[in-house]
């Protein structure tokens, strides 16, 4: 759980922190900012729309009435490796530019790795031409492989949830991570999600038992936010301390379960399907100044960041649950778009 934790922090932190990499990439046109920025942080929006519908259930059956349970997971979206990295076009930007004679190069994602590339900016500031350059972002990739070695390069969530028997079969869970502070990153998540198994209304069921059947809708939400700061000697200032970036990002999931229940022993699997929305956005007013010596050129800029990311797909997931009386001990992984693992306790009372 140690590792998980790291591994949430690590993440949470970079991705806040690419607030001052933002600041360079203003440089340019808003155009070109927000184009690049949507490439950079392409797998993450999308990643963690595939977390927040994972993560629900580890059985199909449901809990008596009033019983219930709390458990405490990690889910973990697993990057493809084509998305660690993006195309870079020159003729796709009309102010940033390559340096060298490359007119395209590949460039690390958020979650790829790092790079020396340097893009050189040429624009037009209160009518006169301006030029710089920055070193492209790199990512978080190297980072997590250095220091998180036991799942592949993934976007990581943590979930607490409590789930509870109230009506006939039927279960109500709620997801909760109250808004924290981790290294000046606030990040919560909320969610709520019904299952109601269906096993007792199909006869030969009562034939095989351990065998359970049940379906779930579920809605999540997780919201994060940080407030950059830039030191004195950069090109970029927010004068009037209002600088945020912050995501938001929702997802809604329909899963049909099965599970299999022996002696301590539990399998589980799902289909289903599931859609969400992402939105990353850098707000405040931003003065960028190119050259210290000519304070006179430079531009405020207002709100320059806002992406937006959507994902839905089929799933199929596939784990095993360890009952230990009260204890239940369980992981899966579920094939998708972006692939998943999970990894979870859970304290049940039926």
């Amino acid at each position: 759980m140690k590792k998980i934790v790291v591994l949430i922090l690590i993440s949470a932190s970079s991705l806040m922190a690419k607030a001052q990499d933002f600041g360079q990439i203003i440089a340019g046109s808003l155009q070109d900012a927000n184009k690049y920025a949507s490439e950079y942080m392409k797998p993450f929006g999308e990643g963690e729309i595939y977390n927040l519908s994972r993560g629900w259930f580890s059985t199909a059956r449901a809990h008596k009435l009033l019983g219930f349970d709390i458990s405490i997971n990690g889910q973990f979206a697993i990057v493809p490796s084509g998305k660690e990295n993006f195309t870079f076009n020159n003729a796709d930007y009309s102010t940033f530019k390559l340096n060298g004679s490359a007119s395209s190069a590949s460039l690390p994602t958020f979650m790829g790795s790092s790079t020396s590339q340097v893009i050189n900016v040429n624009n037009t500031i209160n009518g006169q031409p301006v030029s710089s350059s920055f070193t492209a972002p790199k990512g978080i990739g190297d980072d997590l492989k250095k220091n998180i070695s036991f799942v592949p390069v993934s976007a990581p969530l943590p979930v607490a949830q409590i789930g509870i028997g109230l009506l006939k079969h039927t279960d109500l869970k709620v997801r909760y991570f109250p808004k924290t502070n981790f290294s000046n990153v606030e990040i919560g998540v909320f969610g709520v999600a019904i299952q109601h198994e269906f096993s007792n209304y199909l006869p030969f069921i009562k034939k095989v038992p351990f065998l359970h059947l049940s379906a779930l809708a579920g809605y999540s939400s997780i919201n994060a936010n940080y407030k950059p700061s830039f030191n004195s000697g950069s090109s970029v200032q927010n004068p009037n301390g209002n600088a945020v970036a912050g995501y938001t990002i929702s997802s809604f999931t329909l899963q049909g379960i099965a599970s299999v229940k022996f002696s301590l022993l539990e399998i589980y699997t799902s289909v289903g399907y599931s859609t969400g929305k992402s939105t990353i956005d850098l707000k405040g007013d931003y003065d960028y100044t190119p050259n210290p010596a000519t304070p006179a050129i430079h531009a405020v800029k207002t709100d320059p960041v806002s992406l937006a990311y959507n994902a839905s797909g089929i799933s199929n997931t596939w784990g095993v649950r360890l009952n230990l009386l009260f204890l239940k001990v369980y992981a899966d992984y579920t094939f998708a778009k972006y692939n998943g693992a999970g990894i979870g306790i859970a304290f049940a009372f039926r």
